[in-house]
């Protein structure tokens, strides 16, 4: 069998493309909230109508420009994403600018589940999340972005982990 850092879990159980999609809509919701909010105060104001115009115009180009913004830096995230279920521990690095690598022993590991918010479910995502006794290991141990097979077949293989650890 070869050395699974030679064929990491990533190629094994890939990211959903689809990911970046979900991550930019994501993203862009609450502007959207926020620059509809803007325009209908500007709409409503009588006083501002050549104004309310600008401001319109102003709030969809900049929509678009968040949205943009936002699908550039999700597919550089997408890209630099990696995960590994290696024999004495998982290791999850991500992050763009400044990328972060966690590296979880399966010793310390309490906790394996998969779940979805409300634009996984849309996007028919999920989201594997393995916990430890810290804090951080809620925020940071998590590998969003599995179709529901990749994620409980990870969720499997790391508890098997978790279980061979404890023996």
């Amino acid at each position: 069998m070869p050395e699974q850092s030679a064929n990491p879990t990533i190629k094994k159980f890939p990211l959903e493309r689809r990911k970046i999609l979900k991550k930019t809509i994501a993203g862009t919701f609450f502007w959207g909230i926020v620059f509809l909010i803007v325009i209908v105060i500007a709409l409503v104001i009588p006083e501002l109508q050549l104004v309310s115009l600008l401001v319109v115009a102003a709030c969809i180009v900049l929509f678009f420009v968040i949205f943009i913004v936002l699908y550039w830096y999700q597919t550089l995230y997408f890209e630099k994403y990696y995960y590994d279920i290696k024999p004495d521990f998982l290791v999850i690095r991500k992050g763009v600018f400044a990328p972060r690598e966690t590296i979880l022993p399966y010793e310390k590991l309490q906790d394996v589940y998969i779940d979805q918010d409300i634009f996984d479910r849309v996007f028919t995502l999920w989201d594997l999340h393995v916990s430890t006794a810290t804090f951080l290991s809620g925020w940071e141990a998590h590998i969003d972005g599995v179709n529901i097979e990749n994620g409980e077949a990870m969720k499997k293989m790391i508890l098997e982990k978790i279980k061979g650890s404890k023996k």
